[in-house]
C-alpha cells in the first residue's frame, strides 16, 4: 500500500510539473506496465504534444513579429484580431488599442469604397494582391501596397483574414521625382523645338533673299569674275540651307517624329539618278567615281526612297570631301534574299582612297557635332551632323551601319549600311526623271497676291513671278491681305505665316470663312512637318518653304494655275 501511495504521489508531481510547463519532467515505468504505468505514459505523451504545440506557436509568433512588412489579422467580421510590431511602429498605436476595432479605422474615409471592392474580390477569388491604399497613422499618411488572403483552421473553415501591407513611401517619392523629371524634360524638349523653329524661321527669311537674288543675278549678263562671285554666294547659301536641314532632321529623329514611307521604287534607277551629279563633281576634282549593282539586286523594292538616298548621298558627299586623289566606289549587293517571303537585305558600301579615320576615333564619328579630328573641321569644313543622321535613319529602318578604315593593307575608308526591304518581282516602275525643268510660262496673265512683312522676300518673289508673266500685287500683313483679297479674287495667294498683328494662319481662316475659294499657298520659313500641317488645317492648299528654288516654285505654279 505504501508503494502504491508513493507511486500516486509521483504521478501527482508529474501532473504538477506538466501544468507548470516543465514538459521535460519524466517518470520511469515498471517492467510490469500496469495501469499506473499506462497513465504515466499517457501524461508524458500529452506533455510532449503540449511542448511541441508551444514551441510551434512560439516559433510562428517570432516570425509574425519579426516580419518587416506590416501584418494584420482580422476576424471574419472585419474587426482587428492582432497586428505585428511593424504595424504598431508605423501607425503609432499599440496592438491593445487596435484589437476589436473595425479595419476601416486604419484607412482614410476616401479609401472605404476601395476597401469594399477588395473584400468583394476576396470573397469571390479567395485573394487580392498588390492594391494600393493610404494607411492612416497618428501623425501622417502611409502609402502601402496591400495583399489580402483568407486564414483557415484545421477543419478548413475560414478563421480570419490576413493583410500584408508594404510601405511604399520611398517608391512613391521616386515615382514623383521621375514624373517631375519627365515633365521637365518634356518642357525642355518643347522649348528646344520652339527655339529651333524660331531660329529656323529667322535664318531662312534672310537666307531666302540671299539665295533667291543670287539666282536672279546669275541669269543676268556677268563677266567671269562676277560669275565666280555669284557662284560662291550660291554655294554658301546652299551650305547654310543644308546645315539648317540637318539640325531640323536630327531634332525630328530625336523626338521620334520621322515618318518613314513604304512605297515601291526602282532602286537602281533612283540611285543612279542621284549619284550621277556626284560623278561629275568627282571628275572636276580629278577623282574617278563609279557605282555598280550586283546581279541579284532586285529592280524594285518597297521602302523609303528619300531616306535611303539621303543616307547614300551623305556618305558619297563625305567621301568627296575627304578624298584628294584616287577614287570613290559605290556598291550595292543583296543578302538573305527569300523568294517566298519576298524579303531581301540590301548592303551598300561607299569606299574612298581618302585620309582615313584612326581606329581610336571610329567609335565617335557617329556622335553629333563630332569629327575624327578637330583639324579636319578646320581644313575640310562640315558640321559633324551627317553621319549621326545617317546612323539614326538606318536604325529607324531596322538596318545596321558601320565603318572600316586604316586596316592593314587598306587605304581610305569604307562606310557600309544594310537595309531589310521587301522586293517586288517583275515590277515595271519608270525611272525617276532627274532633270530639273524650271521653265514655266503663265497660261494667262495670272493675278497673284504676295503677302509678306519682309520687303526683301516680297521683292524677290515678285521679280521671279513677273519674269514668268504674272501680275503681282503685294501686302505686308494679314489685315492688309484681307482688305485686298476680299475686293479681288486673285488666281493665287502666297501667304507668309509669321507676321506681326494678324498672322497668315488667322488671315487664311478669315478668308475661307468669307467664302474665298481661290488657292492659298503658305510661303514660310517654317520647315517642320507640324508647321506645314497647321498651314493646311487653316485652309491653305500648299506650302512653299523659304528659301525656295525655282523648281519648287515652278511645281507650285503648275499645280495651282
Amino acid at each position: 500500500m505504501e508503494a502504491l501511495n508513493k507511486r500516486l504521489d509521483d504521478i501527482m508531481t508529474l501532473i504538477a510539473e506538466m501544468a507548470n510547463g516543465n514538459y521535460d519532467y519524466t517518470l520511469d515505468v515498471s517492467e510490469n506496465e500496469n495501469e499506473l504505468d499506462a497513465l504515466i505514459q499517457g501524461i508524458t505523451m500529452l506533455g510532449q504534444e503540449l511542448k511541441n504545440s508551444t514551441v510551434s506557436r512560439d516559433f510562428m509568433q517570432s516570425i509574425y513579429q519579426g516580419v518587416v512588412d506590416m501584418l494584420l489579422v482580422l476576424n471574419t467580421d472585419y474587426t482587428i484580431r492582432n497586428v505585428n510590431a511593424a504595424l504598431e511602429e508605423a501607425i503609432g498605436m499599440p496592438e491593445t488599442e487596435l484589437v476589436g476595432q473595425h479595419i476601416s479605422v486604419l484607412f482614410s474615409d476616401t479609401e472605404n469604397l476601395k476597401l469594399l471592392e477588395v473584400f468583394f474580390e476576396l470573397e469571390n477569388q479567395g485573394k487580392c494582391t498588390n492594391r494600393e491604399f493610404i494607411l492612416q497613422a497618428t501623425d501622417r499618411q502611409i502609402p502601402a501596397s496591400c495583399s489580402f488572403s483568407y486564414l483557415v483552421d484545421k477543419h478548413h473553415q475560414t478563421d480570419g483574414i490576413l493583410i500584408i501591407a508594404k510601405d511604399i513611401t520611398e517608391l512613391k517619392l521616386k515615382e514623383r521625382e521621375l514624373q517631375e523629371a519627365k515633365e521637365k524634360a518634356e518642357a525642355a524638349s518643347q522649348s528646344k523645338s520652339f527655339f529651333l523653329s524660331s531660329m529656323s524661321h529667322e535664318i531662312r527669311t534672310p537666307l531666302n533673299g540671299i539665295v533667291g537674288f543670287a539666282d536672279l543675278l546669275a541669269d543676268t549678263p556677268l563677266n567671269q569674275t562676277q560669275q565666280q562671285y555669284v557662284s560662291l554666294i550660291r554655294t554658301s547659301g546652299s551650305t547654310l540651307t543644308r546645315l539648317l536641314n540637318d539640325i531640323l532632321n536630327l531634332h525630328r529623329i530625336e523626338q521620334d517624329k520621322v515618318e518613314l514611307e513604304a512605297i515601291p521604287f526602282d532602286i537602281r534607277a533612283t540611285t543612279a539618278s542621284h549619284l550621277e551629279p556626284y560623278r561629275y563633281l568627282a571628275n572636276e576634282k580629278g577623282l574617278t567615281m563609279d557605282y555598280s549593282f550586283a546581279a541579284d539586286v532586285p529592280q524594285v523594292v518597297v521602302g523609303d526612297p528619300t531616306r535611303t538616298i539621303q543616307i547614300l548621298v551623305n556618305l558619297v558627299s563625305n567621301a568627296l570631301k575627304f578624298t584628294e586623289t584616287g577614287s570613290i566606289q559605290v556598291r550595292c549587293s543583296a543578302d538573305n534574299q527569300n523568294e517566298s517571303t519576298r524579303q531581301v537585305t540590301l548592303r551598300f558600301t561607299v569606299t574612298d582612297t581618302g585620309i582615313g579615320i584612326p581606329p581610336e576615333k571610329q567609335a565617335y564619328i557617329f556622335d553629333a557635332f563630332t569629327q575624327s579630328d578637330q583639324s579636319t573641321t578646320r581644313r575640310y569644313g562640315g558640321f559633324g551632323l551627317g553621319l549621326t543622321i545617317c546612323k539614326r535613319l538606318v536604325t529607324l529602318m531596322h538596318g545596321e551601319m558601320g565603318v572600316i578604315s586604316m586596316q592593314e593593307g587598306q587605304e581610305g575608308t569604307t562606310f557600309w549600311f544594310t537595309l531589310p526591304l521587301t522586293f517586288v518581282p517583275d515590277a515595271d516602275i519608270p525611272a525617276p526623271d532627274s532633270a530639273e525643268d524650271t521653265t514655266f510660262e503663265m497660261p494667262y496673265k495670272a493675278d497673284i497676291l504676295v503677302v509678306d512683312d519682309n520687303p526683301i522676300n516680297v521683292l524677290l518673289i515678285q521679280d521671279v513671278l513677273e519674269q514668268m508673266g504674272a501680275i503681282v500685287t503685294t501686302a505686308v500683313g494679314g489685315e492688309e491681305a484681307l482688305q485686298v483679297a476680299i475686293g479681288k479674287p486673285f488666281d493665287l495667294i502666297f501667304m507668309d505665316i509669321q507676321m506681326p498683328g494678324m498672322d497668315g494662319l488667322e488671315a487664311t481662316v478669315k478668308l475661307r470663312r468669307l467664302g474665298y475659294e481661290k488657292p492659298i499657298v503658305a510661303f514660310s520659313a517654317n520647315a517642320y512637318k507640324d508647321d506645314i500641317a497647321k498651314s493646311l488645317s487653316s485652309g491653305m492648299n500648299d506650302h512653299l518653304c523659304k528659301p525656295f528654288t525655282r523648281k519648287e516654285l515652278t511645281e507650285v505654279l503648275r499645280k495651282w494655275l
